[in-house]
């Protein structure tokens, strides 16, 4: 049999579920290539010996116990050929990754991800644990929620250690490390490194400023193979740095992101939607099909973390959205491919995956549903996280967890009561953090009417007056 321990190389992520049991099922993620594979059964099984680094003894044992001594060679010559197995190799200095495929981190990739979440959350188990590990930040971005008299707060390297434990025993497939600024926290690549050591998917959000300056750094970050970070970018100098409010952060951006991609890191450039620079999302949706990056367009603006609504300046106008609702070229259109969304069979879903499929923690310790839904569900100060877990798996009525997760958007009375509600992106951490527990968004309201109108326009419908 082709066996030596150390055969799954560093550039895999994955998890087992299930293991001994006919429903046992592999997800793994190659970080190198940019691909998923699915195994099942008694292929799921044996890829977790593997990856627990078996003796030659026990796997040998296990193969024939299940009569499978005449298939092993051929199944892994083919986990091989896959690059989801090498002969020893171990983390490298200078990461090595595969240009991105032209389906990666597009359409497939986000339908294979939903089936995994679904399939996930359906057995119990946590898809996802996204980490605010600090309030810190080398920028001072207009439009930041972040507590400002916080700023040199960072969570707890033993306490986020501990809690990457739990997520493992939960079934976590991919943490994500975020700020304020994630890698100014004093041990961030520690706490990448022990991540990664579980075989835990890692994406990293950073606004590029320090990756930029320290090429160590860097390095030691892409040779732990994370699966992708997200960058902070609008496409002019002057417009990005009225943003950030940091003069010369848009070449460091700029020029990671063009690094980045040379070495096939797999990228997500993210641009924030003001309204001083909302047209410019149109730019940075042609930059990153330009560079083979993906581009995220968000409007969710909030209030700060302290309730603040002086971020809400920057609100987009009624005119400004119609613009991107309509424009072909915006990320934000809503012609070709859009549907309304008829919840009315829906209403008795929850009102959305996070306290589900995911959970954050923040720089405190504390435990809320959503980095957009901060409701506060346990402090890692004084219970674990797979406590908590545990006790809103089995029911516990004292449980903030599971009172949640009791929720479903019927519980929302003041929303899906318009015709403008099937245009709304529902964020319960929207309504949360203008108006209080279980209220409605003002600014998603507002949203709605006018992606309704542009898209009864685009329809043929002609318009409709916004109230």
């Amino acid at each position: 049999m082709k066996y030596m321990q150390g055969m799954v190389p560093a550039w895999i992520s994955g998890h087992t579920y299930l293991f001994g049991q006919a429903e046992s099922r592999t997800y793994i993620s190659n970080e190198k290539a940019h691909t998923y594979v699915l195994l099942e059964g008694l292929a799921s099984d044996l890829w977790k010996l593997l990856c627990d680094d078996v003796s030659q003894e026990e796997l040998t044992a296990w193969v024939q116990e299940n009569g499978l001594s005449d298939q092993i060679d051929g199944f892994l010559d083919e986990l091989a050929e896959q690059g989801l197995l090498s002969d020893g190799a171990k983390c490298e200095k200078a990461a090595v990754f595969e240009p991105l495929s032209r389906d990666a981190s597009g359409e497939e990739e986000a339908q294979f991800i939903a089936r995994m979440q679904d399939w996930i959350r359906a057995h119990h188990g946590l898809y996802s644990l996204f980490f605010e590990l600090t309030y810190r930040c080398d920028l001072k971005c207009v439009h930041c929620y972040n507590p400002k008299d916080m700023s040199s707060v960072e969570l707890d390297v033993d306490m986020c250690k501990r809690a990457i434990d739990d997520a493992y025993e939960m079934g976590c497939f991919r943490i994500t490390f975020s700020g304020g600024e994630s890698t100014l926290h004093s041990h961030f690549l520690e706490l990448v490194a022990y991540a990664r050591s579980k075989r835990i998917s890692v994406e990293i959000f950073t606004n590029g400023q320090r990756l930029s300056d320290d090429k160590n750094f860097l390095h030691s970050l892409l040779a732990l193979y994370p699966y992708r970070l997200c960058v902070s970018l609008s496409t002019q100098q002057q417009m990005h740095e009225r943003v950030t409010a940091v003069e010369g952060s848009f070449d460091k951006t700029y020029s990671l992101i063009r690094q980045l991609r040379a070495q096939n890191v797999n990228v997500q450039i993210k641009n924030f939607l003001l309204n001083f620079n909302c047209f410019d999302c149109i730019k940075v949706k042609q930059m990153a099909k330009e560079v083979g990056a993906t581009s995220l367009a968000d409007i969710s603006l909030i209030p700060t973390i302290e309730g603040d609504k002086k971020t809400l300046q920057f609100m987009l106008t009624e005119e400004e959205l119609f613009r991107l609702y309509t424009d072909p070229d915006s990320p934000l259109y809503v012609g070709d491919g859009f549907s309304p969304i008829d919840r009315t069979s829906r209403m008795h879903d929850a009102p959305c995956s996070g306290g589900f499929s995911g959970l954050c923690v923040g720089p405190t310790g504390k435990l809320t549903i959503c980095v957009s839904m901060p409701l506060p569900v346990g402090d890692l100060k004084t219970q674990s996280l797979y406590e908590i877990w545990s006790a809103a798996m089995r029911g516990d009525p004292e449980c903030a967890l599971y009172k949640w997760q009791k929720l479903s958007l019927v519980d929302y009375t003041q929303c899906f009561k318009e015709d403008y509600c099937a245009f709304c992106h529902f964020c319960p951490g929207m309504g949360f953090l203008e108006n209080g527990y279980l209220k409605k968004s003002d600014v998603l309201c507002r949203q709605a009417k006018v992606r309704m109108k542009a898209y009864r326009y685009l329809q043929g419908k002609g318009s409709v007056k916004i109230k």
